[in-house]
């Protein structure tokens, strides 16, 4: 009888597992030497803000799930790297009825993964200038450094570190490379 419970006891540990919500901090703003003289206002409908991606990790214990809040990510990601960005930033929770912009930069798709450990993604970003036309259209795309020896060494315990450092990486990739296309085009969106 004690060898059935030493067994199901192993079992237990290893296949039933936890959940781990991967919740980010805010990252520091960005500051830049000069700002775009737009008005930008930025916008994410409720389903985007919510996009919560779920995987497993063979190397951090494959019974254990990890939630990352993808599209909470995003949103603070966003803030902080655009906020500087422009002459005057807002973001908004409703399209605006009213064009109060110069520019409307909106995140139409979101698609993340963890792979190998590292982090991938693309974001869909849109831009309407102040008469609602759309002016840009463009999907990123990014990597992040994979986590693979930290999480070998420390397994789940390392496993939140590993997916807020890739993240962290493809998140800055990416809205840099937006507001660097923002400032190479813009003069040509009136």
């Amino acid at each position: 009888m004690k060898k059935f419970n030493l067994i199901f006891l192993v079992c237990a540990v290893l296949f039933i597992g936890c959940a781990h919500y991967v919740e980010f901090k805010s990252p520091d703003t960005e500051k830049y030497e000069t700002t775009i003289p737009l008005k930008a206002v930025f916008y994410m409908d409720n389903a985007m803000k919510s996009k919560i991606w779920s995987g497993r990790s063979a190397g951090a214990g494959i019974a254990n799930r990890w939630d990352v809040p993808v599209g909470g990510a995003v949103q603070r990601y966003a803030d902080a790297y655009l906020k500087n960005g422009f002459k005057e930033f807002n973001e908004t929770e409703a399209l605006p009825v009213k064009q109060i912009h110069d520019i409307l930069i909106k995140v139409t798709n979101i698609n993340y993964n963890m792979a190998g450990q590292a982090a991938h993604c693309d974001l869909t970003f849109t831009i309407e200038n102040s008469s609602g036309k759309e002016v840009f259209n463009k999907t990123y795309h990014a990597d992040g450094p994979s986590g693979y020896g930290r999480v070998f060494a420390g397994g789940a315990f390392a496993q939140k570190s590993a997916i807020r450092q890739s993240t962290h990486v493809v998140m800055e990739t990416i809205f840099k490379s937006l507001l660097e296309d923002i400032r190479k085009n813009y003069t040509g969106w009136q």
